[in-house]
């Protein structure tokens, strides 16, 4: 009865040793595939680089990029267009509510300024966020 019982036990020891070595070589598998599906996205990403960069497109962004590292013109127009807001809370906060009567005055104002000019303040707005104002421009116009 202890030969019996002692094959069992092998029996299942085996089994189990078994069901781990195929875990272990599945997972290796979808490790080999994962890397291999890995390898043929980067050569997908690298070779629509290389499309972009024939067309001209590559060259441009870059070129914008290296230009607003050191530029300080996006964070100048985010200061600006928060500024309404600020003197919202704070004319709250601190009860002032002329500098509101005042922020409205100031906007009606904006609105009576030439189109011309409202144009060239959003390209350079949109152009200092990373924008292409001709694309903007292409846009606008397709509707």
């Amino acid at each position: 009865m202890n030969m019996v019982l002692r094959c069992d036990l092998t029996h299942g020891n085996i089994n189990m040793m078994w069901n781990v070595i195929s875990q272990i070589v599945g997972t290796g598998f979808k490790v080999m595939k994962t890397r291999s599906e890995t390898k043929q996205m980067a050569a997908l990403a690298e070779q629509k680089h290389y499309e972009k960069m024939v067309e001209g497109k590559i060259e441009y962004e870059t070129a914008k990029q290296n230009a607003m590292d050191n530029s300080w013109r996006d964070e100048w127009f985010t200061v600006i267009l928060s500024l309404p807001l600020l003197i919202v809370f704070g004319s709250v906060f601190f009860n002032k509510p002329e500098w509101i009567a005042k922020l409205k005055e100031g906007f009606e104002t904006l609105n009576q300024l030439p189109d011309w000019y409202i144009y060239a303040l959003l390209a350079a707005i949109a152009s200092s966020f990373g924008m292409k104002v001709t694309d903007l421009a292409i846009k606008k116009f397709k509707k």
